[in-house]
């Protein structure tokens, strides 16, 4: 195979037709930003290489360093199997791994056209054009910037795209409980006021208890619950018993102090205590993770 020597055309070129375009698609690559210069050692020392769709040019983690001038084709670009980017010519993948030895390569890149052809230029040549061009190595740090602001940005996007507002799935939640709440009323035969006093609490109920659940704020949630314990247990046993002592014969679930009054006192001030402990303690880890936060 010959090829045009003064494009600095790889021997490998299989004809000077085929040189020019190899040429005249590097020339656009936004590395090499209209430098024949740079085009020529490209040309020199890269190998053509022709692929197939679904073949994996790239693989996160692994370490080897090749850098791929895409000539004709495209590729899919995934960060932990998450879709990120389609590149085609006359871009390039892998010249973050190539900037220096021994990095990891950061994504996993697939063909996802036909056919694919690049020119495959080994690390330590890559390295060596950022050594030889210093507008070539500038080029590279630009793009290695803009590339890493918009995959954090397209990944901030997918993320708000595909996850729901944790109010919305605990509407969703309890609205699907409310739902099955009239069934069960409905079916068990109870009137239409009924089948109402049935759905709606038990909707609402099941709401406030998804709320409380909320995985970004559990510990927050765990200690408002557990105040709210605290408070209600307090003015529960509080109630129990001054009207125990006063002998007032009332209607509702209270605590008889009057039998066992002294295991009954203890058992009501360690749930005091364990319910005030458990809310400091939730309180004191959520302001840590707040404060966590606020610095990153």
């Amino acid at each position: 195979m010959t090829g045009d020597v003064g494009l600095g055309c790889p021997p490998h070129s299989d004809s000077s037709d085929a040189c020019e375009r190899l040429h005249a698609t590097l020339i656009r690559n936004e590395l090499i930003a209209n430098d024949s210069s740079i085009v020529e050692q490209v040309l020199r020392f890269a190998e053509r290489a022709s692929f197939s769709k679904g073949d994996r040019l790239i693989e996160q983690g692994a370490t080897d360093d090749s850098v791929y001038f895409i000539v004709s084709g495209s590729v899919d670009v995934f960060i932990n199997k998450r879709h990120i980017d389609v590149r085609a010519a006359p871009h390039t993948v892998g010249e973050l791994a190539a900037k220096k030895a021994g990095e990891a390569r950061t994504a996993d890149v697939i063909v996802c056209s036909r056919t694919l052809e690049a020119l495959v230029l080994s690390g330590s040549d890559f390295r060596k054009l950022m050594k030889d061009f210093p507008a070539f190595a500038a080029n590279l740090d630009e793009l290695i910037d803009r590339l890493s602001r918009s995959k954090i940005a397209q990944l901030g996007e997918k993320n708000q795209k595909m996850e729901l507002p944790w109010v919305a799935v605990s509407a969703l939640v309890g609205s699907i409980s409310g739902v099955i709440g009239a069934v069960a009323a409905w079916t068990m035969g109870f009137d239409t006021l009924y089948i109402f006093w049935c759905s709606l609490p038990l909707a609402l109920i099941v709401f406030v208890i998804m709320l409380q659940l909320n995985p970004d704020f559990r510990y927050r949630n765990t200690a408002v619950m557990a105040g709210a314990a605290l408070v209600f247990w307090v003015m529960y046993s509080s109630m129990s018993f001054v009207l125990t002592i006063d002998g007032e014969n009332v209607d509702l679930p209270l605590i008889d102090f009057s039998v066992e009054t002294e295991q009954k006192l203890a058992v009501a001030i360690i749930n005091v205590v364990g319910l005030l402990v458990l809310s400091g303690a939730m309180a004191y880890f959520d302001l840590k993770i707040t404060r966590l936060r606020e610095t990153k």
